[in-house]
């Protein structure tokens, strides 16, 4: 079997497990007041520890002033922060605070397919086979995004 029919297995497999998912919490997803553009503007400061308004704009594929009212809602609401350049001052940088880090916490671990009751039914060879497993692709992810 080629690595690309694996790859299709695995994703399949893993496909298989969150439609049977023991536990989702939907709550944090419904409880989410905010429009779209303004949850992946959240998303895209989460990824630095503090991005430039013009880069912000740029990733968004908007305007400058479209992504500062978008940054005004989320500072109003305590999820992003802003802070001057320590190079430049007159350059702002977002970040965001640790009240918008516990919301992408919650809306990240609410979806988790592998709930603790079913890690419960496995025996600790199992388990630890799991969490080998999950180790190796926490460093798959972290060398694929450093590329």
């Amino acid at each position: 079997m080629g690595q690309a029919e694996e790859i299709r297995n695995i994703l399949k497999v893993q496909d298989e497990l969150i439609h049977k998912r023991a536990v989702w919490d939907a709550g944090p997803w419904l409880e989410l007041d905010m429009s779209t553009p303004q949850f992946k503007a959240l998303l895209l400061i989460s990824e630095e520890e503090g991005i430039r308004m013009r880069e912000l704009a740029r990733k968004m594929g908007g305007s400058f002033s479209n992504a500062t009212v978008l940054v005004d809602r989320l500072v109003e609401r305590g999820l992003v922060e802003r802070m001057a350049e320590p190079e430049d001052r007159r350059v702002v940088l977002v970040r965001v605070s640790e009240e918008g880090r516990f919301l992408i916490e919650q809306l990240v671990t609410s979806w988790r397919a592998i709930s603790p009751s079913v890690l419960e039914t496995l025996a600790p060879k199992e388990l630890d086979t799991v969490h080998d497993a999950l180790l190796i692709l926490l460093g798959a992810a972290q060398r694929d995004r450093r590329a």
